[in-house]
């Protein structure tokens, strides 16, 4: 998140409120999200997004705050319909992939999502990654994997709060808490919540 607008909140709110189709409405609803003020944030967003429909940012966050929400399904059709839409972005895609992922979504069609992502950004670590399972799977054929013994790989590169959130409400414990940890070593999450965040799932855990 950017924290070098110029502008104090109280100023960016001023600006808003005369002319709702500000191209600072992105960074209102940046400042929003920073104070959890989440339902400000989105109120910003929708209102932005219909003025401003090719700010890739402000869908993706607000997709983000929905699964910030617990509202996964909100964040799913919001993507969704990011993708038909054509509004790409490597982040819009890959949250789209991951959530599909974790509500057991249909293979073949979240591959059509990866093959774009790939076309895009032909080099993305986490496209590549999931073709290359995806064809192994196709070959050997998927077998049913138990939830909590299902497993991602995950790397410095897709790990985030929103990624952590979707593994720990849809109960792949063990991977949330591969998530948090990687979080923690990159200073990307306060360490009260990191604490408070690791008791709950080694409570759910065992």
């Amino acid at each position: 998140m950017s924290n070098d607008s110029k502008y104090t909140l109280k100023e960016l709110e001023n600006i808003f409120s005369k002319d709702f189709s500000t191209p600072l409405f992105f960074d209102l609803a940046e400042r929003y999200f920073q104070n959890n003020d989440f339902i400000r944030a989105i109120k910003v967003l929708k209102i932005g997004i219909k003025t401003s429909s090719d700010s890739l940012d402000a869908r993706y966050l607000l997709a983000k705050i929905y699964l910030l929400n617990n509202n996964i399904k909100k964040a799913e059709k919001t993507l969704s319909d990011d993708f038909k839409n054509k509004f790409y972005s490597r982040k819009i895609l890959k949250l789209l992939i991951e959530i599909r992922d974790a509500q057991k979504r249909s293979k073949h069609e979240t591959k059509r999502i990866v093959d774009v992502l790939l076309n895009l950004f032909s080099d993305d670590a986490f496209g590549n990654r999931w073709i290359h399972n995806y064809t192994s799977n196709q070959k050997k054929g998927v077998k049913k994997i138990p939830k909590q013994d299902l497993t991602f790989k995950i790397n410095d590169n897709i790990a985030s709060l929103t990624l952590y959130n979707v593994l720990k409400n849809q109960k792949y414990y063990n991977q949330a808490i591969k998530v948090l940890d990687i979080l923690e070593n990159s200073n990307q999450i306060n360490a009260r919540l990191y604490k408070k965040e690791h008791a709950i799932l080694n409570k759910l855990i065992s």
